[in-house]
Parts: C-alpha cells; sequence; structure tokens
C-alpha cells in the first residue's frame, strides 16, 4: 500500500525548525452534514423505517345518539416500510518514516530507538486532519452520487465505497417527476453552452428562475412544511447566480442593499426563507460521471441534453443517513510497526443513504 503523505520532489530544502511549519490545504466543506439531513445512528446492516402517510376525512357531524355509527367513514391509512441498507466502509492507509526522516520536520521526531514512531508528531496530526477531511469528502461524493454500476467504479472506485446515494435512489424511487428532473428554461438561449457545462457562469437571473419554478412547482406537503425545516441543494453556479443577483448594485430599487451585499456578504443565502446549500462536490462527480454514466436524474428527456445546474428542493427530514460512526467503539486509529517502520491508520465503519417521501422532495434542471 503506498504511502498516504509523499515528498514532492525538490520542494522541501531545509531540515529541522526551518521545517517546523507544514501549511494545510483548506478542506472545502460542501455539506453539513448534521444540519442538513437525518442521521439514523448504529445501523451495522440494515433498518427498517416504518412510514405512515398523514390520516385525513376522519371528522363527521355529530348526530347525536341517535346515530350509531359516524357518516364520514376515513379511508385508513397504510403503514409502509423502506430500508436503509449501509456499507462496511474502511480506511486503510499507510505512512513510512523511511519517506521523511531526512528532510521533513526533524526536529519533531521523537528520540532515541523509538524515532521512527510518528505518534504524536507534527506529522501524524496533518496525517489524522488529512484522513478525517478525506472521509468528509467521500462521504458527501457518495450520499449524492454514489453508485454500484460497473462503468463507475471503473471511473472512481471511491464512488461505490458507501452504495448507491440519493441521485440514484430519487431517480430509482420515482421522487422528481418519475426519473429526470423538471425542467426548467433559462434565459440564455438554445445555443448556449452554459447549461451543458460543468460550473459554467450563469446570468443573474437564472439562478433565480431555477429555484422559483422548483419552489412553485413543489408538493403541497413539501411546502407547508416550515422553511426553516428544509433545504435548496444547488450547484455551485446556481448558487453564484442567486448572490449576483441579490448584489446588482445598479439596479433599480435594490441600491443600497446591493452595495452592502457586494461588501459585505453574507456565509449563508437562503431563498423565500429557505437556506440555500452550495453542493460542490456536485461539480466534481458530474464532471467524472460526464457521459455514458452520467447520473439519470440529471439527464433533460425532452431537450436531449445532460444538464449540470440544478436545485434539489427537499426536507431535511427526507433525507436520511444510516451510519455506525457514533458508536463508542468505533474510533480512528493510528500505530506503529516495530517491525515494518510503518504507521497504519484505521477506521472501520458503516454508511448508507435513504430517502422518506416523494411527496418531500423535487427538483429541477436548467435547459437551453
Amino acid at each position: 500500500m503506498p504511502n498516504i503523505a509523499l515528498q514532492a520532489v525538490g520542494t522541501l530544502a531545509y531540515n529541522g525548525t526551518y521545517a517546523s511549519k507544514i501549511l494545510l490545504e483548506p478542506m472545502f466543506h460542501s455539506d453539513d452534514i448534521m444540519k442538513n439531513y437525518t442521521i439514523y445512528p448504529n445501523v451495522k446492516y440494515k433498518q427498517n423505517i416504518s412510514m405512515a402517510p398523514a390520516l385525513t376525512s376522519i371528522t363527521a357531524v355529530n348526530e347525536g345518539c341517535a346515530a350509531t355509527n359516524p357518516t364520514c367513514d376515513p379511508a385508513g391509512f397504510s403503514v409502509s416500510q423502506k430500508q436503509i441498507e449501509v456499507q462496511n466502509v474502511s480506511v486503510k492507509q499507510t505512512q513510512c518514516w523511511h519517506e521523511f526522516k531526512e528532510n521533513v520536520i526533524v526536529e519533531s521526531y521523537k528520540n532515541g530507538i523509538n524515532m521512527p514512531d510518528l505518534t504524536g508528531t507534527q506529522l501524524a496530526e496533518v496525517i489524522i486532519n488529512r484522513v478525517r477531511g478525506g472521509v468528509h469528502h467521500d462521504m458527501v461524493r457518495n450520499m449524492w452520487a454514489g453508485d454500484t454500476a460497473a462503468a463507475v467504479i471503473a471511473i472512481d472506485c471511491t464512488y461505490d465505497s458507501m452504495g448507491d446515494g440519493l441521485w440514484k435512489k430519487l431517480s430509482a424511487g420515482a421522487a422528481i417527476n418519475g426519473t429526470q428532473m423538471n425542467e426548467v428554461q433559462g434565459s440564455l438561449g438554445a445555443a448556449a453552452p452554459e447549461y451543458i457545462t460543468v460550473g459554467a457562469t450563469l446570468s443573474a437571473s437564472d439562478g433565480e428562475t431555477l429555484m422559483t419554478s422548483v419552489f412553485n412547482t413543489a408538493p403541497s406537503a413539501l411546502q407547508q412544511l416550515p422553511a426553516s425545516e428544509k433545504r435548496m441543494f444547488v450547484s455551485p453556479n446556481v448558487y453564484n447566480s442567486w448572490y449576483s443577483a441579490l448584489t446588482q448594485v445598479a439596479s433599480t430599487g435594490s441600491v443600497d442593499y446591493g452595495h452592502s451585499e457586494a461588501q459585505a456578504g453574507k456565509s449563508r443565502l437562503y431563498f423565500r426563507g429557505i437556506e440555500v446549500v452550495p453542493m460542490y462536490e456536485w461539480d466534481n462527480a458530474l464532471t467524472a460521471l460526464a457521459g455514458a454514466t452520467f447520473p439519470a436524474l440529471f439527464t433533460a428527456a425532452t431537450a436531449g441534453i445532460d444538464a449540470t445546474s440544478g436545485c434539489i428542493y427537499a426536507a431535511k427530514s427526507n433525507l436520511l443517513i444510516g451510519t455506525d460512526v457514533t458508536n463508542p467503539e468505533n474510533e480512528m486509529k493510528m500505530f506503529y510497526d516495530e517491525a515494518s517502520d510503518n504507521m497504519y491508520i484505521r477506521a472501520m465503519f458503516t454508511m448508507g443513504f435513504q430517502y422518506g417521501w416523494n411527496s418531500l422532495v423535487t427538483g429541477g434542471v436548467l435547459v437551453d
């Protein structure tokens, strides 16, 4: 197994204290897992979720003592069931002490015969930091774009590490417009490549057009939920388009607000009270999976294109994560083996994804 950390040739010229600072590449977090989804902890293999729809039409006029039965007989409700099936997930990484012993943070190593043991050193902290970030990245990637199809695994095996994700499950379950997301006509015209190019810049009106359409056509069950219990997950360029619309400093009636927003900015954006979440990993996944493995949810049937700018509007409680990662027995371990002079990083946990009701999720894509 290759080393998790490698020295780039010619980039580390100093020893000892001259190499005591390590700059960490920022780990993007396109999602706040605990804030945007419903977590089912301690799922070892499968967990059944019993789903009971609302009960309606159960009241009747009180006809007094003479009436033995109500005149309004409800149809009742059928309890259905879904399952969260989780996959066994592992992190198995190795670090050889020799890879860095001559050039990197030499004075930070342990002294004496235990010098090759990196536990407690700055390099060990960097490795664990990077591994945790990598697990978070793969979790977001798999939650949406996970696909067990052989063609996807051939592109990048990590898309298979946690089973099928929400894109595939929503499409298979006919949750959004049967199979594909609803198609929304953008403003750029039939010849515009922006709607089929991942990350292309959209006009300031397109983000608003897409979210307005998705919001207005959402099922009533989703509409009536409080805004704080819902999220709009969008492609980054849709998010940027909406931000651009909010910061139009020259627009009549919005000059003061636009100037303020353009300078101060906001850490979160909202659309009609609903938090808008930019999904940066969507772009990475759509780029990697473009072509024959493009997800059905983003395939625009009428326009005949692979749409790349989308919005999924859902209740937080409707997007489900099953895992046993919160189990105290599961931990990320880093230990040293004297026989091989290697450090080993190990973690074992389960992870799987599911959604609940078709009536609590909808979505759309921009087409030309």
